[in-house]
């Protein structure tokens, strides 16, 4: 087990940090609240019982859902500017200091 302090020092040192957003960071699954706001919902929520039943792999099961939700960017636009994600209680952002590469 690793200490809060090594932890934070770990991030801290890292080049990158990926996080599983959908449903952790935030509250929503991303891709059912595309789903559901482009028309297709019910069809992706059964393709996305079948792969967390283990039908199929991840990167297929996300190629096919996002090949029946086919969103444009104006869609994907549009549902992050009316429904905003939320941030799943307890997580903060902090502010980051980008630097160009």
């Amino acid at each position: 087990m690793v200490s809060h302090s090594e932890l934070r020092k770990l991030f801290c040192s890292a080049d990158a940090v990926c996080f599983d957003v959908d449903s952790t960071v935030i509250r929503e699954e991303g891709i059912d609240e595309l789903a559901k706001f482009c028309g297709v919902e019910a069809a992706v929520s059964e393709m996305t019982r079948r792969a967390m039943g283990g039908a199929l792999p991840f990167k297929d099961a996300l190629t096919e859902r996002l090949a029946l939700i086919q969103p444009s960017r104006d869609q994907v636009q549009r549902l992050l500017a009316e429904h905003p994600p939320h941030l799943t209680p307890g997580i903060r952002m902090p502010s980051l200091a980008l630097e160009a590469t």
